[in-house]
């Protein structure tokens, strides 16, 4: 009996051992094990990249994280939850909201994204030198359309990743600023026409495709249905008309937006009048973007939106990454290569 006893607790013991062994030291990558060898730690992930084992953990910066590892932790604890644990997934539509529509401006102006306190992210949005183009590590530079010399970065104009699917940056609603700031949101264009099909709406060409934005600025003029503002060459200075000379000074104002600050150019060949480094983008508008494609109405398209981690392509350009990223889905860059999106989703508007 005795024998059999210290039989057994040496077996347990081995077994415990193995266990243990298993799982993870405190500063290795438990993403794998999802487990910690040390009691009293948990794995918790910081971004899709690392995880970490720890006594406990809070969303943001880590003051012991330096130099390249001081990014914000996601904290969600490994592992999640079980299938039979989680609770019965939404339907896809569930995750998208309808019925709004987008537009386009580029003021050249520091984005209201780029100071500090504007949103839940590590850092602010990138704003460029209007002097050098060189990005700004002090986020204190007054805007160049304020007699500073902050303005936006020639980068932060739309870009083709594949035939449906562009990213870019765009401006959302003022009064959403604290919680919209360096997010980021996939959005599929749909068939809706403004004024009952009489006037506006995504050309043929660009019901089904999609684009992936930032929120890099605000505005007090992205009210109601009007959720995204794109920055978009061309497309208007608006308000703010005095940046652009200043950051390009051998252009008139006129040449920005061909003299119309809302709405903005709508030829082509008016891009080739624009400083060099601004007329890809402005191209995009009309090549990708499908403006004032067919009979002149097709502008202003409504879309389909959600929030969607930040694509690397676009923290590359704006260096700000939200604080609740991790937990969000990841975009399929390779479901739009065909040129289309995926129609599981309100099939009823991407006909």
């Amino acid at each position: 009996m005795c024998w059999c006893t210290a039989t057994l607790a040496i077996l347990a013991t081995l077994l415990q051992g193995c266990w243990h062994n298993q799982c993870s030291q405190r500063g290795e990558d438990c993403r794998r094990s999802q487990c910690c060898a040390e009691a009293g730690q948990t794995c918790f992930e910081k971004n899709i990249y690392w995880a970490s084992c720890k006594a406990n953990c809070t969303p943001g910066l880590d003051p012991s994280d330096q130099g390249a590892y001081a990014t914000p932790w996601a904290c969600v604890t490994l592992p999640k939850a079980s299938e039979d644990e989680q609770t019965t997934p939404s339907p896809p539509s569930a995750e998208w909201t309808t019925g709004t529509w987008t537009t386009g401006y580029w003021d050249c102006c520091k984005p209201s994204c780029g100071w500090r306190g504007k949103g839940r992210f590590d850092r602010p949005v990138a704003s460029c030198d209007a002097r050098t183009g060189q990005r700004l590590e002090d986020f204190n530079v007054g805007s160049v359309c304020d007699n500073g010399t902050a303005a936006a970065c020639v980068d932060y104009a739309p870009f083709v990743v594949n035939p449906g699917l562009s990213m870019g940056f765009a401006a959302v609603n003022a009064k959403e600023e604290q919680s919209r700031c360096g997010q980021c949101f996939e959005l599929r264009f749909t068939n809706e026409k403004h004024d009952n099909g009489l006037w506006g709406g995504s050309s043929p060409s660009l019901v089904g495709k999609a684009m992936v934005v930032q929120v890099s600025n605000t505005g007090g003029d992205v009210t109601g249905d009007h959720s995204f503002d794109i920055q978009i060459p061309s497309a208007g200075q608006g308000l703010f008309h005095s940046g652009c000379n200043k950051q390009f000074p051998g252009y008139k104002v006129d040449e920005f937006d061909c003299a119309k600050r809302y709405g903005g150019c709508k030829e082509r060949d008016e891009c080739d009048g624009m400083p060099w480094e601004l007329q890809a983008g402005c191209r995009w508008r009309f090549d990708w973007y499908g403006w004032f494609q067919a009979d002149d109405t097709t502008n202003n398209p409504y879309v389909v939106y959600r929030r969607v981690r930040c694509p690397q392509r676009l923290i590359a350009i704006s260096g700000s990454t939200p604080l609740d990223d991790a937990s969000l889905p990841i975009l399929d860059e390779q479901a739009y290569s065909d040129g289309k999106a995926p129609t599981n989703i309100f099939s009823q508007v991407f006909a």
